[in-house]
Order: C-alpha cells, then structure tokens, then sequence
C-alpha cells in the first residue's frame, strides 16, 4: 500500500510539474531560484475555475530581496518575448501579466507582481500560472474583474 501511494503521489506531482514545461519561470516553481520553504503554493484544478474557462491555477507568494526580484523579472521577460503583454508600474507596485504558447490544447498566462515587503529592501512577491481555454490575456482579465 506505502509504494502504491508514494508512485501515485509521485505522479501528482509529475503532472503539475509539466505545466509550466518550456518556460523560463518554470525554474521558480521547481524551488531553483526561492527554496520551496519560503513560498506559500496555492493549485486548484476542477469545477472552481470553469467559470474562468481555466483548467488549471497555481500561484506561490513568498519575500524576496531585490536580487532576486531582479532575476524573477528576467525570467518573466524571457517568457514575454514576441507576446501581448500587460505591464502596470506604480511607485509600490510591479505587475506584468503575459499569455505564453500554449501547451497541447490549453492556452496559458503567467502573472507576476510585487510590491513592497515590511522588511526594508524586501518585496512581496507573487507568481500565477493560469491554463485553460480562454483565448486571450485580455478576456481573462476581464472575467477575474
């Protein structure tokens, strides 16, 4: 029974692990870039996000200094090259929100934000990645409004 569940678990997780397959941010949800124990993970999958027309959600938040912001955006612009992108900068807050290639028959958006943590030269960041049938950036925005 032990090795049933460890195999199934381990192919939970393999499965999730493939949605953000060929993105540079996929290394943050990996744990490379911010240890896994300095983000809060979120996944849902099923009938909660039909009426968003998404398959799939998973964002982390988590306190990161300015270093590894700077490398966090980095990897968000890789994955914005040649795409509508949706950039909103304010004197507190970064937000920049992209719909990557698709992978197999679902469309896909990452989300990335940040704003200023409590601690001096720490912001407070979050990463979403969305899949689903919804065509466009701007549609999904307007439905999560």
């Amino acid at each position: 029974m032990k090795n049933v569940l460890t195999i199934l678990l381990l192919l939970i997780g393999s499965l999730t692990a493939t949605a953000q397959q060929g993105l540079s941010i996929s290394r943050l949800f990996e744990g490379r870039i911010i240890p896994q124990e300095r983000m809060v993970e979120t996944r849902v999958r099923g009938k909660t996000l039909a009426k968003y027309q998404l398959t799939f959600y998973r964002s982390l938040r988590f306190t990161a200094t300015e270093a590894e912001t700077q490398r966090l955006r980095q990897l968000v612009d890789n994955d914005s090259r040649g795409r509508f992108v949706s950039i909103y900068d304010t004197k507190s807050t970064y937000t920049h929100k992209v719909q990557v290639p698709p992978l197999d028959d679902k469309n896909r958006f990452l989300c990335y934000q940040e704003q200023p943590a409590a601690q001096k030269g720490q912001r407070e960041v979050t990463v979403i990645y969305m899949e689903g049938t919804i065509d466009s950036l701007e549609k999904l925005e307007k439905l999560l409004k």
